[in-house]
């Protein structure tokens, strides 16, 4: 790689010597799959995912019907199913919340997409086999009648032709509008319990039956999380709210999210060269893409993930998320994430934007906000031949032609820094893989986030007051140039970061 980039080597002994322990890294995004590859524990043993929201509701089930067993121990669960109890449940009041959810409405489109052609070739089968019994019983019906005089007959006929042609439609009007999933919450004494009834998507009768399924309650109390079927391998938690009459079922909106943390906080003991910058890190994850809306945010759900931040006391939040706006420094969300660095103390980083090489072309809110580092995507030769493949490679890194430029509206710069912009990172496992190649200001936010963690924890270790700006402000004095000529600034920002000069900067300041 290019002398101007730190190298992997480098980068494993920072993390090693400077590793983020005590502090919590916040991700909003599309949500974040903990049975990804590498988001188990950190570094040192402890649980990686602290907690798992959507601050969407797009997940939500409306649990308000309350039911109660029969003596056969059975319930009627909110699509009309009956439903058998497991005897052991702790329930005291004796009380089940119940509600459905059409599983679709949980999946993203890539996966729904899977799930619908597996599901349509498997109905084909059945709807073919019904077609040949029909066409046989035609035929056999014809054999043995010649002639088709009585009426009786000629109805029987009727009948079957009837068939063949109603079959025969059904095929080419096949709708799969999803399998309905049945939910069953209670109170155990302790803590809300959530089961759910996925028999609608298994081939197996006796597979999903909801006394068959391990409780669950709220991710942050237990950490567990659970899978819908073997078919969609999708990956989900459970939060209850409104003391049992709202359950969240959290599953991401695309795979976007995981990627972001993994490039940020991913620990790999057997891999170590695949780790994430602070694999050492703890993680909060806001999914904040609205499954209903195409995975776009909406200020709702912005506001939400805010909130989480400072409940759980998070460092840093990570925002590769963002789209082009007319006025810099405006609106709500920006008043409240003012709020959060300025009151609450924490560092905001965001993606700058992919829609360069064009003036004035920073998205909001990385690359329009005051408050936010906003971060551009640079590529050094290394990455340019093994990750794209060129025939000849840049003799020196540069920044991605797509990164987003500057200025704003109103003068800034637009862009702080610059960090890689492409990673092989974890995904979902509903994407049937484990790593995947992706490129864009996204990848650049959560590897300068990862560093600035790295940076925190120099700062804690030496008993330096850690403030937004002190960061800020060694993030940006330590970085290198990109490019000669000064309007390189407005793609670049101030330069590439350097993570190996973080630890002796902070100590001036």
């Amino acid at each position: 790689m290019s002398n101007r980039c730190c190298t992997s080597a480098i980068l494993v002994h920072m993390a090693n010597v400077f590793n983020l322990r005590s502090a919590c890294f916040h991700s909003s995004d599309s949500g974040v799959d903990p049975a990804a590859a590498g988001l188990q524990v950190t570094s040192d043993g402890k649980p990686k995912i602290l907690d798992i929201l959507d601050c969407t509701g797009s997940g939500d089930i409306d649990t308000s019907k309350v039911v109660k067993a029969d003596a056969d121990g059975c319930i009627s669960g909110a699509s009309g199913a009956s439903l058998a109890i497991n005897t052991s449940w702790k329930n005291p009041s004796g009380e089940w919340h119940v509600g459905y959810k059409l599983v679709y409405e949980l999946f993203t489109e890539t996966l729904t997409s899977r799930l619908k052609k597996e599901r349509k070739k498997k109905w084909d089968e059945i709807n073919q086999e019904e077609i040949a019994k029909t066409l046989k019983q035609l035929n056999d019906f014809d054999q043995q009648h010649r002639k088709v005089d009585d009426a009786k007959l000629k109805k029987a006929r009727e009948d079957l032709q009837n068939r063949v042609d109603f079959l025969k439609k059904q095929s080419e009007g096949y709708n799969d509008k999803g399998p309905a999933i049945d939910a069953v919450v209670w109170y155990d004494g302790e803590v809300w319990r959530v089961a759910l009834d996925t028999q609608s998507l298994e081939d197996d009768s006796d597979s999903g039956k909801l006394a068959n399924f391990v409780p669950l309650t709220n991710y942050r109390t237990e950490r567990k999380y659970g899978v819908f079927s073997k078919l969609d391998a999708c990956t989900f938690v459970v939060n209850v709210y409104n003391d049992g009459n709202v359950l969240s079922i959290v599953t991401d909106c695309s795979p976007h999210g995981t990627h972001v943390a993994g490039i940020a906080t991913a620990f790999h003991p057997e891999e170590p060269l695949l780790n994430g910058v602070a694999p050492g890190a703890q993680l909060i994850s806001c999914k904040i893409g609205d499954s209903r809306l195409g995975s776009l945010e909406t200020g709702t759900g912005l506001t939400r993930a805010l909130i989480a931040s400072v409940e759980h006391k998070c460092d840093l939040i990570n925002m590769s998320y963002g789209e082009p706006t007319l006025l810099p420094d405006y609106g709500r969300f920006v008043e409240l994430v003012n709020e959060v660095v300025n009151k609450h103390r924490l560092i905001f980083v965001s993606s700058a934007g992919n829609s360069g090489p064009a003036l004035s072309t920073v998205g909001a809110p990385g690359g329009t906000s005051s408050s936010i580092i906003g971060v551009g995507a640079y590529v050094s030769p290394a990455m340019a031949a093994g990750a794209h493949c060129v025939v000849e490679p840049p003799s020196e890194g540069l920044e991605y032609t797509w990164s987003s430029r500057g200025p704003t509206t109103d003068g800034d710069l637009g862009v702080s820094v610059s960090a890689p912009g492409g990673a092989i990172a974890p995904v979902p496992t509903w994407t049937l893989q484990r790593r995947m190649l992706m490129n864009g200001t996204s990848m650049s936010s959560p590897s300068a986030c990862g560093g600035i963690a790295l940076l925190l924890s120099a700062m804690k270790a030496e008993g330096i007051p850690v403030s937004p700006y002190s960061v800020r402000k060694a993030l940006e004095n330590t970085t290198v140039p990109i490019g000669d000529s000064p309007e390189d600034k407005l793609s670049t920002g101030q330069g590439l970061m350097q993570v190996d000069k973080y630890n002796i900067f902070p100590v001036s300041i």
